[in-house]
């Protein structure tokens, strides 16, 4: 135990010695702090390599074609071992400034408040449930700890919403988030992982058998304005997974959701349902779906959202078709996921994520979730019908 205590002293020590960042533009030479700006973040990727920086590429070319106006900014961890500031050049993003700091919590809203006109914030990393998202590294993390963070409430646009990318954001900084900022914040309810575009049209995990076969594809054809090389980093994107989490921390096997849950405790439902279906819209999905979409072409796109894929089965057929009875019969609980799914509305869900201590600190490996909900859940059904009656919203 104190030789790993010794060796996070020393891992945190020269972190914090080469620690350093990028500021960059997509698709522009400056930025201005005045303008509406959609602010993507990545953590350090870690096992991942750069595959933060390539989701968020994906993510940016979607904004920049739903409102070419709108300014976006990137920042991201400095990798210099793995070439971080050629690959984000290569994906069209300008280094504006290369900050020789540790980028925590506190750097992360000195950075964020600089911008009086977030329309949008989306953060990609690794995270936990007990420690919230690790930003330069397990040691710099932003969580509901961190001071301040009701400071950056003012930054946002009324319109705004939050999306956290990483593993079991949803349980407990996603909710705190929306509380404080008062604005419509999504986070995951088990492990997030990457998903890869197939020649068949799908997006599947690329870990051997979860796809059709290993002819993954060469060109995007679905989600943009045009065909764009998936060299580019146009054909990956982050989801949760249909399994419950089972990792560094424990094993969460009482249940999870196989998409990212809403939390808007603070909202009308017209604000939450609002945030909901303009960002349908910034997903890099199997529909370039745009503001004049028809409601076809939109709810395809919410099934992609929140229903699972499997290529031994035909489950994501399974899931729209069942999804569509529940709208007739008005029975909620079907559920797609590998154990029970767990019950949540728009301010929280039903569960507790319980831990041994050591030091008063939760110990690795010894983590379970509790669900405290006594019955069938209907969490998917009816986040399904909130994005069909947010499809109203769409072309505001």
């Amino acid at each position: 135990m104190f030789k790993g205590l010794i060796a996070l002293i020393v891992v945190a020590t020269f972190s914090t010695v080469h620690a350093s960042y990028h500021v960059t533009a997509f698709n522009s030479e400056t930025i201005d702090e005045t303008k509406p700006t959609h602010l993507l973040v990545a953590g350090n990727g870690d096992d991942l390599g750069l595959l933060f920086e390539e989701v968020a590429k994906a993510k940016a070319l979607k904004y920049s074609e739903i409102n070419p106006n709108n300014q976006i900014v990137f920042i991201a961890i400095n990798e210099k071992e793995l070439g971080s500031e050629a690959n984000l050049k290569r994906y069209g993003f300008k280094i504006i400034r290369n900050e020789n700091a540790t980028f925590d919590g506190k750097e992360f809203l000195s950075e964020a408040k600089k911008f009086n006109k977030i329309l949008s914030l989306d953060i990609f990393s690794h995270s936990s449930a007990q420690f919230g998202i690790h930003l330069d590294g397990r040691e710099h993390r932003l969580n509901v700890s961190n001071r301040g963070l009701e400071k950056l409430k003012a930054n946002f646009t009324k319109d705004a919403f939050v999306y956290l990318h990483g593993c079991n954001s949803g349980f407990e900084l996603a909710p705190h988030l929306a509380n404080i900022w008062g604005i419509p914040v999504a986070g995951s309810m088990t492990s997030t992982n990457f998903q890869k575009l197939h020649s068949d049209g799908n997006f599947y995990l690329s870990e051997e058998g979860f796809a059709p076969s290993s002819e993954w594809a060469e060109f995007n054809k679905l989600s943009y304005n045009s065909e764009v090389k998936c060299n580019k980093g146009v054909c990956q994107r982050l989801k949760p997974d249909n399994t419950p989490y089972v990792g560094f921390w424990g094993a969460y096997r009482e249940g999870g959701l196989p998409f990212y849950k809403f939390f808007c405790p603070k909202n009308t439902n017209d604000v939450c349902q609002s945030a909901m279906a303009r960002s349908m819209l910034t997903h890099t999905s199997i529909i370039n779906l745009k503001k004049d979409s028809s409601l076809s072409e939109y709810k395809k796109a919410v099934v992609d959202f929140l229903c699972p894929i499997s290529a031994q089965k035909d489950l994501r057929s399974e899931c729209e078709g069942k999804l569509e009875e529940a709208l007739i019969t008005k029975d909620y609980t079907y559920n797609p996921f590998s154990r029970p799914q767990i019950e949540c509305d728009f301010n929280k869900c039903q569960v507790e994520i319980k831990c041994e201590k050591i030091l008063f600190a939760p110990k690795p490996g010894t983590c379970v979730l509790k669900n405290n909900f006594e019955g069938k859940a209907t969490t998917l059904v009816r986040e399904y019908i909130a994005y069909l009656e947010a499809y109203k919203f769409l072309v505001k």
